[in-house]
């Protein structure tokens, strides 16, 4: 089912038709201008896509012989000598 709201109430009201599940219909002047539909994000897949890249992360320091601050250091040293590019 899909709710109705006008711009102004889907405006001031966007956060919480964000934490919805249904689509909602926006409109003005009693005429519909936009249909919003809330897209579910599955947070336990992303956590274990993070915590797989750090373990793979930490494998690689590991094999490279390094610490996390090291890499940082080596990573913000090659940064700032290499060119900016043309904008």
């Amino acid at each position: 089912m899909s709710v109705t709201v006008g711009v102004k109430e889907f405006r001031e009201s966007l956060a919480d038709y964000i934490d919805q599940t249904e689509p909602v219909t926006v409109t003005r002047h009693g005429q519909a201008v936009a249909l919003f539909i809330p897209v579910r994000r599955d947070k336990a897949a992303e956590r274990a896509a993070y915590a797989d890249a750090a373990q793979k992360a930490n494998a690689l320091l590991t094999q490279l012989g390094m610490t996390e601050d090291q890499a940082v250091s080596q990573f913000n040293a090659l940064r700032h000598s290499s060119p900016e590019p043309d904008q």
